[in-house]
């Protein structure tokens, strides 16, 4: 894939709904990120405004979470046990917390470098894709650097429970690409 192709970016629109929804949709669609490259999403994760006890918007805003109730569309970042950055994107409408976390993604055009093994884990991500902290906030686009793109793509989809977490974890909410090796942890 070359550099992006601004016709064919996910608009912010499409973030507008229930991060279930948007979850399931987003795996098969490219992440790319200006200078790194990208890669096909395999594997994500909702986390829900209401009655996901996993939600970092469980207990309302705050300084740390703020990002996750921003405009649908944008990027929430946040430093997970002090060392790895992990890339969310923000779901629903603005003042409603909600989120994707993005935990796997397939190489594309990039036999070696950041991305050439891919990433399987929400932390190799943010380090593969370069996330920074003041990221957070931003909307995907020409501001963060950080596009989903649609070329078409349209793999099977599975749903199971959540891993990594203690509270929650027996939601379906998980999502990730049929048959694809490029996951956090084999299905």
């Amino acid at each position: 894939m070359t550099p992006v192709a601004l016709e064919r970016c996910v608009p912010a629109d499409f973030f507008a709904r229930a991060a279930d929804q948007v979850a399931s949709e987003l795996i098969g669609k490219v992440l790319w990120a200006n200078g790194i490259g990208g890669g096909r999403l395999t594997e994500v994760e909702a986390y829900l405004p209401e009655g996901d006890p996993a939600s970092h918007a469980a207990r309302g805003v705050t300084p740390r979470n703020a990002a996750m109730f921003g405009p649908p569309g944008h990027i929430y970042v946040f430093l997970s046990y002090g060392v790895h950055l992990l890339l969310n994107l923000v779901c629903e409408r603005q003042g409603v917390g909600s989120a994707v976390l993005v935990r796997a993604f397939e190489p594309l055009d990039t036999p070696s470098g950041p991305l050439g093994t891919g990433a399987r884990g929400p932390g190799l991500v943010g380090r593969a894709l370069g996330v920074r902290l003041d990221m957070n906030g931003a909307p995907l686009g020409p501001t963060s650097g950080l596009y989903v793109i649609d070329d078409g793509n349209r793999p099977k989809v599975m749903a199971t429970t959540r891993i990594g977490i203690s509270q929650g974890q027996h939601l379906p909410l998980r999502y990730y690409m049929a048959g694809s090796r490029f996951v956090s942890r084999p299905i």
